[in-house]
């Protein structure tokens, strides 16, 4: 179970452990986007300084409906104490966890400052 916390914002939060170009764990804390369909979205600088290798471009459809172009990176992201490859887009300025990294999963949220966020795997 991965456990989180819900931010003075109301943004439900965890903390996962993400693979740099050197196989070294680091620790980046991410919100939940139950609108975002990918697997996780970082900062251009942060995924430069985790040295993630390029795999291609993808188009992205964001809350105004519009589409924005963004490159796609690899990432191990250790998830329910596993290593997971992941595709990692770099853009914006938040760091996102996406429905596909949730996908098999039941995620519960306590909305209110504090409040306790699980994500749990569905066998």
């Amino acid at each position: 179970m991965i456990i989180g916390s819900v931010n003075s914002d109301l943004d439900a939060t965890i903390r996962i452990l993400i693979e740099d170009v050197n196989g070294q764990s680091q620790a980046i804390d991410v919100k939940i986007d139950t609108g975002y369909t990918g697997f996780l979205s970082l900062p251009a600088a942060t995924v430069a300084t985790l040295g993630l290798p390029a795999t291609g471009i993808d188009g992205i459809r964001i809350g105004d409906g519009s589409t924005v172009m963004a490159q796609v990176h690899s990432g191990v992201v250790i998830w329910d104490g596993k290593p997971r490859t992941v595709d990692v887009h770099a853009m914006g300025v938040d760091r996102l966890i996406g429905m596909r990294m949730l996908a098999s999963h039941d995620l519960a949220i306590r909305i209110q400052d504090g409040g306790v966020v699980s994500i749990s795997f569905v066998p």
